[in-house]
């Protein structure tokens, strides 16, 4: 099966490649496509990290899963997104998480050597492969912001700041259920129910469905800038 080049050209790696310059990239590159079940394992946990990944459809989860049951979503990836690059070329080129199709997906996988092959025959490429590597740097450490953030409320109340700031509106459209914001968080969804209905209480919130609106924008600031 061959990609769609404008698939491609929706993935940061492909990015600026012209529909003829993919097309010929396609010709002569040695790939994998994969169509993936929902809920099928893409990659297991402690599997050698020697193909890097694109989603082509579908949406494909990295589960961090727990040696006593149950685990954590660390990231969502849809069409154009990647995984395995910040491993594959590590001496203990290992995957440290799994990976879950969440509903019907499509996959192309693209061979470390032959990775290294069109790095050596066009540096444009290997440009936007560090450039992807770096996307992934601040996703991670936005994760990390997150979960730093101290009580649950604290983090609840970071993620909501940091989505008005990026929607650019404090009359939020969440992008997660309260299912995956929950994960998102690391915390029980009803205790995510919990601590937003107190923020509601506490007037400074409003929320219905996926949409919530920052009412006190200073409050939640000030609750961020206060020690625990």
């Amino acid at each position: 099966m061959k990609p769609e080049p404008g698939v491609l050209q929706t993935c940061l790696f492909f990015r600026g490649k012209s529909v003829e310059e993919l097309d010929a990239i396609l010709e002569t590159m040695r790939y994998t496509v994969r169509d993936c079940r929902k809920s099928e394992m893409i990659i297991s946990e402690g599997e050698t990290a020697d193909r890097l990944g694109i989603v082509l459809s579908g949406v494909v989860e990295v589960h961090k899963i727990h040696p006593g049951g149950g685990g954590v979503t660390i990231a969502r990836l849809g069409k154009g997104q990647t995984f395995g690059e910040a491993v594959l070329f590590r001496r203990e080129n290992i995957y440290p998480a799994t990976i879950i199709s969440k509903g019907p997906s499509t996959v192309m996988f693209i061979g470390k050597q032959e990775l290294l092959r069109l790095f050596a025959a066009d540096t444009d490429l290997l440009s936007r492969y560090m450039e992807n590597l770096s996307e992934r740097l601040v996703m991670v450490n936005r994760k990390i912001e997150i979960l730093s953030a101290g009580s649950l409320r604290r983090r609840v109340v970071h993620y909501l700041l940091h989505q008005a700031d990026r929607q650019g509106t404090d009359i939020i459209r969440l992008p997660l259920s309260r299912k995956e914001w929950s994960e998102h968080l690391n915390a029980a969804r009803p205790s995510l129910s919990r601590e937003m209905g107190q923020l509601r209480d506490n007037g400074w919130i409003a929320f219905k469905g996926n949409t919530v609106t920052l009412l006190d924008r200073k409050k939640l600031e000030g609750m961020m800038e206060r020690e625990e």
